[in-house]
């Protein structure tokens, strides 16, 4: 069976929505909906902000025994260079700091620091520098990207397929970037695709479904062909689909067979 929780939100009771909305947006830079408040996906910092009801004042956490500044969410960077990117970022941009960075030579090392919103709620960032000696490229996958020639067309399609919305801020041009779930991204790059004709190609991305069956008859409905039909193996399910510039997408379902 896959995993069954894929992401977390930590809910913050705010006493002028609107104010902490435009924080954590200007000031912080998350994306903020009315659904939720969130930076790098929902894998990265993912946040739900509620209005306060009428004289209800919010209540951060006080502070562990023997600690001078209370945290009520920690985030966690990968090397120390993001870390202070992160700190210079909101330096600029106004942010009030409970916390300047500070390393802990106990512990790992590891360096942080503290973020205060408008409530007096603290966000602590840090980390231990996962940077390797021999390598400066990180081990994660930034963005899957496919070359489309109608961009427009492009957005749309995928949008549907994956239940996502369409915002102007994410279109650089010839490039357009969906922000997943789970912190990486999909970029759709149409530049000098004009002309270019549709190649065979094996799967580029891989996306999960609960409902396999359910998912191949929207995918068909978004325009999508099935180039591989659903194939049932002992532990997952899958099928191929592909887009009008070629693009090969596989479609899975981890389930437990009938009678185990």
């Amino acid at each position: 069976m896959g995993k069954q929780i894929g992401s977390s939100l930590s809910v913050l009771v705010v006493s002028d929505l609107a104010r902490s909305r435009r924080y954590y947006r200007e000031v912080l830079g998350f994306d903020v909906t009315d659904w939720w408040a969130e930076r790098d996906g929902l894998n990265g910092m993912a946040l739900k902000l509620h209005q306060a009801p009428d004289g209800f004042v919010p209540v951060p956490n006080p502070p562990e025994s023997g600690a001078d500044t209370g945290i009520d969410v920690q985030g966690y960077t990968d090397t120390w260079a993001g870390l202070d990117a992160l700190y210079a970022e909101f330096e600029s941009k106004g942010a009030k700091f409970a916390r300047e960075p500070i390393v802990y030579e106990d512990f790992g090392p590891w360096k942080e620091f503290v973020v205060e919103d408008p409530d007096g709620y603290h966000l602590a960032f840090g980390g231990v520098d996962g940077a390797k000696a021999h390598c400066s490229i990180q081990p994660k996958l930034d963005a899957g990207i496919l070359r489309v020639r109608d961009l427009g067309g492009a957005v749309e399609r995928y949008a549907k397929l994956m239940g996502l919305q369409v915002r102007d801020e994410d279109r650089y041009g010839h490039l357009h970037l969906f922000r997943l779930d789970n912190g990486t991204n999909l970029m759709l790059d149409s530049n000098g695709m004009a002309n270019v004709p549709v190649l065979e190609l094996g799967p580029a991305l891989k996306l999960g479904t609960h409902d396999i069956e359910r998912a191949k008859r929207e995918a068909v409905e978004c325009g999508f062909e099935v180039v591989h039909d659903i194939q049932r193996l002992p532990s997952v399910a899958y099928f191929n689909i592909r887009d009008v510039d070629g693009n090969v997408v596989m479609i899975t379902q981890d389930y437990v067979p009938e009678g185990s």
